[in-house]
């Protein structure tokens, strides 16, 4: 398989993000955010020219992407995650933490069933009632089955015994 040239990355590239680009899907408009003349974003499209770096800069910012991404080859690589670099910049550390941790956990899981050890990921945490809803629980256990014992919107706080009162 032949390796493409910068040139077809570039148009490929080039094309698929303008495609996806809600406002910028037309030469015209990306010639003007980017200030790069639409004739050279039409032959960058079409892979007719070796463009200056400055001009491949200029539209890849215009598009929100990183140089980088306008460059590679997507096709020659191995499947990577796609995310907005700048997006993942402003979260906090705590959630970017999250992210990572969610991403151990999926490549854990993926492993274990790899390896399929028998052996399986338990991460469950035993919850205990509170002395209320243990309260709850035997008040309702005592009730003769009706529709209002199987109902889940019962209030905790109301008090023991007897019918609410009516004012």
């Amino acid at each position: 398989m032949k390796k493409p040239s910068i040139r077809e990355v570039l148009a490929a590239n080039l094309s698929r993000l303008m495609d996806a680009h809600p406002v910028l899907n037309t030469q015209m408009r990306l010639a003007t955010r980017s200030g790069v003349a639409q004739r050279t974003i039409g032959r960058m499209k079409n892979a007719e020219v070796d463009p200056q770096l400055g001009h491949v800069e200029a539209v890849a910012d215009a598009l929100g992407v990183s140089l980088t991404e306008l460059l590679t080859d997507k096709s020659a690589q191995s499947p990577s995650l796609e995310y907005d670099e700048k997006s993942l910049a402003e979260l906090s550390a705590e959630d970017r933490a999250k992210i990572q941790a969610f991403i151990d956990f999926i490549l854990a899981s993926h492993r274990a069933d790899a390896a399929d050890t028998g052996t399986a990921l338990n991460f469950s945490k035993t919850i205990y009632p509170t002395a209320a809803q243990k309260e709850m629980a035997g008040r309702v256990a005592q009730r003769q089955l009706s529709n209002k014992t199987l109902s889940i919107d019962e209030d905790q706080k109301t008090p023991r015994g007897g019918k609410r009162r009516r004012r």
